[in-house]
């Protein structure tokens, strides 16, 4: 097949009609994706909006009734996260940042190094990635089938299921495991989203099919505001109207239950001292983390007000 052609787009089915816990969902491994999967044929990738999405006010949402309308998914979605990539491409001055370089160089008898990337979205960085270190083996999972993906040698497959339920691969099979923008894929636990997995379960699933010594590449949006022009970066006197707006638009994430405030959550979850890993037998959690923080303008017409954009910690995992 030639790389300018679709490749395919795999569906795993789920199983957990109980929505089980973390227990039943460590048990979801390759070896069941690939019993369970099916092909997303060019027939059901033409009629996924039936299977996957609704439209709301002509705009095109997943149909999953516990994912609050944050962003919609469609091709003018697409075209906004291919522009948000190359955004951030430009702050960080790469598609990634850390140590990833050494952790992906080749190892004499060793088998091929694997990525995974979490709710890839459009594919942008999946596909760079994949260009860029050819020796390595990538996957790309999601919980929908957003765009048809081009074909390429080393992205063994692009995969739809419910990452809420679990991650479907076995422990320690992956030396990164990529993920952008959690805020906006995650669901805060909550009375009225009881059946959905949190953020916290999902730091607990990457943390499993980690290698020892892998890395998990975490970039997330601050939903604040700053004035770049001052001193302590303070907007409230300079733009208090962009304040308030900002301000309103967290108060409505959080009445939705989303995690408007991942950035300061996740660091929090990844800490070996965090009571998310008290009831482990080992140690566990995440070790060096490291955080680096890039100023994005939010338009170019406002020049002097900034917003803090990425917090991009990197760490590894022991």
């Amino acid at each position: 097949m030639e790389e300018s052609e679709s490749t395919l787009i795999y569906f795993v089915e789920d199983n957990q009609d109980d929505d089980s816990d973390m227990a039943s969902i460590c048990t979801m491994t390759s070896e069941l994706t690939e019993h369970t999967m099916s092909t997303l044929t060019s027939d059901l990738t033409t009629s996924a909006p039936l299977h996957y999405f609704r439209e709301v006010n002509g705009r095109m949402f997943p149909i999953d009734r516990n994912v609050p309308f944050i962003l919609p998914a469609d091709a003018r979605e697409c075209q906004r996260l291919e522009a948000q990539h190359t955004a951030l491409k430009l702050l960080l001055g790469a598609n990634y940042f850390g140590p990833v370089k050494e952790v992906l160089s080749r190892a004499p008898n060793q088998p091929r190094k694997r990525v995974l990337d979490l709710f890839t979205g459009e594919g942008t960085w999946v596909r760079e990635m994949a260009a860029e270190f050819p020796h390595v083996d990538f996957i790309s999972v999601d919980t929908v089938p957003f765009v048809p993906h081009i074909r390429c040698a080393n992205i063994l497959s692009y995969e739809v299921y419910d990452l809420y339920n679990g991650i479907a691969e076995e422990d320690e099979t992956f030396d990164i495991v990529h993920l952008r923008y959690a805020m906006l894929k995650s669901i805060a636990c909550s009375p009225r989203v009881a059946q959905i997995k949190d953020l916290a379960e999902l730091v607990l699933e990457i943390h499993r099919v980690l290698r020892p010594g892998g890395l998990f590449l975490y970039c997330e949006f601050e939903n604040e505001e700053y004035d770049a022009s001052v001193e302590n970066h303070d907007a409230s006197r300079t733009a208090p109207c962009l304040v308030r707006a900002m301000r309103i638009s967290r108060e409505e994430l959080d009445r939705q239950g989303v995690y408007a405030y991942a950035y300061k959550d996740v660091p929090a979850l990844l800490n070996p001292t965090c009571a998310l890993w008290r009831n482990e037998e080992e140690p566990r959690g995440f070790t060096n983390i490291t955080t680096e923080a890039k100023m994005c303008p939010v338009v170019c017409l406002l020049r002097s007000v900034e917003e803090p954009a990425v917090n991009v910690p990197y760490l590894w995992d022991e």
